[in-house]
């Protein structure tokens, strides 16, 4: 009994030091910044030139064609930095059919991901355009996503 009772208090010591981490980010690579941060400038224009502050519709973006085109540009990177930016990217909102393509490329990319998907669950790095406008930001159900169809298996094509 008085085993059990040393091994259920190491791991409430454990539990709480990993639960009081402070998050302290860190910058993005700058290799991985120079994927992000003009696709995110963009995207954060394009949502400006779309949405009032209260995000009712105003209407389409000159930048839209720009964003698309660099997103998928960074779609199809499949470098180390590619896989970075786009674990990264979870965390922004794109759009509804660009994430679902962004969930589906990171799925596809399979187990190498996890590790990047966690890390920036935990702690966001930081692209030097924080704090992201409310619209920009992603709700964190992204990287769940992706995260729950790499370990099921799951691939599609987008």
């Amino acid at each position: 009994m008085r085993l059990a009772s040393v091994i259920v208090g190491l791991l409430l010591i454990v539990a709480a030091s990993v639960a009081g981490e402070a998050c302290e980010p860190q910058p993005l690579r700058p290799p991985v910044l120079n994927l992000v941060k003009p696709l995110l400038e963009l995207r954060i224009k394009q949502n400006a030139d779309q949405f009032t502050n209260e995000g009712v519709w105003k209407g389409e973006s000159p930048h839209t064609p720009e964003v698309e085109r660099r997103f998928y540009k960074l779609l199809a990177n499949r470098s180390p930095d590619g896989d970075e930016a786009l674990a990264f990217l979870l965390n922004v909102y794109m759009g509804e059919h660009p994430g679902e393509e962004l969930v589906c490329e990171v799925a596809s990319r399979g187990k190498r991901m996890l590790r990047l998907i966690d890390a920036n669950s935990r702690c966001l790095p930081l692209t030097g355009l924080e704090p992201l406008p409310k619209y920009v930001q992603g709700s964190g159900f992204l990287p769940k996503m992706a995260k729950q169809q790499i370990l099921r298996g799951e691939s599609c094509g987008h």
